[in-house]
C-alpha cells in the first residue's frame, strides 16, 4: 500500500531547525502545546559547563539541542551508543555549536570511565537522561535494567558530588509512581537515591523531574503505529481503555529545563529537601483514539482500511499512568506546567544497604534475589513471574 509523501512528512517529518522529533505530531494531542518562557533556563546554563548523559536518546538529544542554544561554555554529550552519539554530534556541529561540544562514548555503569569525563570536562551542571525505558524489554531483562537505571544513576550522582557539581537534574518517569513495571520500580529507586543525597548534603543540588510519554520517542506507540499503518495494518492497541499522558519532545524538555532553573530563578538560598517536580501534561489520551487519529491522518478509515487489533495488556503495564500519588502534596511553583510534589523518602543509612542488594543481585544475574531487593525498596512493586514476562514481550 502506497502513502502520499506529504502525509508522511506531516506525521514524522522534522526540519533541522524545528526542534525535537515528534513536534509535528502535536495535532494528536487534545490541547495546544504550552508556550514556555525559557529566560530563567538560559540564565542557568549560559556560560556554564554542562554534561548530558544519554545525549543520543530522544530526550537527551533534545536537551542537548536546547542547552546548546543557551550558550554554555562547554557541553559534553555522553552516550554508550556510537551511532546515537554520532547523530547528535553531527547535528549540533552543523548548527554551529561545534566549538563548545565535547563527546564521551561511555557506559555510566563504568565508574573509572565516568570519573575521567568529570575530571576532563569539569561540569558544573549534570542532566542525567541515560536510562533503559522500554517497559516490556526491561521487564524481560531486569538485571540490565537495574544496572543502568539504579547502579548507573547512583554512579552519576556519586561522581557528581565527588567533583563538586553544582546541580544534577535527574530525568524520571510517571512510571515511577506506584510502579507495576520493573522499569518504573528502578526509576523510583533512582529517585529515592537522588532525594536522599539532596537532603544528606548541601554542596550539590538534586532536582528530579517526572513526566509521561513523549510523542515519537524511540519505543513509543506513535512510531509503532506509523510502521503498522504503512505496512497495511493491523494497528495493535493493548486494551480499548488504556490511556497515557503525552507531550511533544520540545515541550517536555522546555518544562524540564524550566523546573531545573526554578530554585535559581526564585530563591537565593537553595533548599535541599529532596524535591520532585511533576510536569502537568494535561488530560491523558486514550491510545485507541490516538491510533484512530493517526490512521485518519493518512487519509484512511479506522476499522475499514486499517484494522485495529487489541493485543492485551503486557506484564507491568497499567491501564492508567500516574504522575503523583494521592498522598503527594502538590504545590504550584509559579511556572505554568510545573508542579512540586513531596513523595516519601528513605534516609541514606537505610537506603544504602538495600541499594547494595539491588546492585549485587543485578551483577550476579540473580533475578529472584533482584526482585526481592527491589520490592524491599519499593514495596508497592510486585514482580511478574518469568513465564508471564516471557509471554508478554510482544508489541
Amino acid at each position: 500500500m502506497a502513502f502520499p509523501t506529504n502525509i508522511f512528512r506531516k506525521i514524522f517529518g522534522r526540519k533541522a531547525a524545528s526542534g525535537g522529533v515528534g513536534d509535528d505530531l502535536a495535532f494528536l494531542l487534545p490541547r495546544e502545546p504550552r508556550k514556555i518562557d525559557q529566560r530563567a533556563a538560559r540564565r542557568l546554563f549560559q556560560g556554564r559547563r554542562v554534561l548530558v548523559t544519554g545525549a543520543g536518546g530522544t530526550i537527551g538529544a533534545e536537551l542537548s539541542r536546547q542547552i546548546a542554544g543557551f550558550g554554555p561554555a562547554r557541553l559534553t554529550l555522553l552516550d554508550n551508543s556510537e551511532y546515537a552519539l554520532y547523530k547528535i554530534l553531527l547535528e549540533l556541529g552543523e548548527a554551529g555549536h561545534g566549538s563548545i561540544i565535547a563527546s564521551s562514548l561511555s557506559d555510566i555503569c563504568r565508574e573509572p570511565h565516568l570519573s575521567r569525563v568529570f575530571e576532563r570536562d569539569k561540569p558544573e551542571i549534570v542532566v542525567h537522561a541515560a536510562a533503559f525505558k522500554h517497559v516490556p524489554i526491561v521487564e524481560g531483562n531486569r538485571c540490565a535494567g537495574a544496572l543502568t537505571n539504579c547502579y548507573g544513576a547512583k554512579l552519576v550522582i556519586d561522581t557528581a558530588m565527588e567533583h563538586g557539581v553544582e546541580s544534577v537534574v535527574f530525568i524520571s518517569s510517571d512510571k515511577a509512581v506506584n510502579p507495576t513495571s520493573f522499569m518504573g520500580a528502578t526509576k523510583r529507586i533512582a529517585e529515592l537515591y537522588a532525594q536522599a543525597q539532596d537532603v544528606a548534603q548541601t554542596e550539590t543540588r538534586f532536582v528530579t523531574v517526572r513526566f509521561g510519554n513523549v510523542l515519537a520517542s524511540s519505543g513509543s506507540v506513535a512510531p509503532l503505529f506509523k510502521r503498522q499503518i504503512e505496512n497495511g495494518g493491523p494497528v495493535t492497541v493493548t486494551h480499548p481503555e488504556i490511556m497515557r499522558y503525552f507531550m511533544t519532545t520540545r515541550e517536555a524538555v522546555q518544562l524540564v529545563l524550566q523546573a531545573a532553573s526554578l530554585d535559581n530563578a526564585e530563591n537565593p538560598i537553595v533548599t535541599h529537601d529532596g524535591r520532585v517536580f511533576v510536569l502537568d501534561m494535561g488530560d491523558p489520551v486514550k491510545i485507541l483514539d490516538l491510533a484512530k487519529r493517526m490512521i485518519e491522518a493518512y487519509g484512511l478509515k479506522p476499522g475499514e482500511d486499517i484494522e485495529i487489533k487489541f493485543s492485551g495488556l503486557r506484564p507491568g503495564e497499567k491501564l492508567f499512568e500516574e504522575v503523583f500519588l494521592d498522598t503527594d502534596k502538590l504545590v504550584k511553583t509559579g511556572a505554568d506546567g510545573v508542579l512540586l510534589a513531596s513523595p516519601a523518602m528513605i534516609d541514606l543509612p537505610l537506603l544504602n544497604p538495600r541499594l547494595e542488594d539491588v546492585v549485587r543481585s543485578a551483577l550476579a544475574a540473580d533475578e529472584a534475589a533482584l526482585d526481592e531487593a527491589v520490592h524491599h525498596l519499593v514495596p508497592e512493586f510486585r514482580a511478574t513471574t518469568s513465564a508471564e514476562t516471557r509471554a508478554g514481550q510482544g508489541f
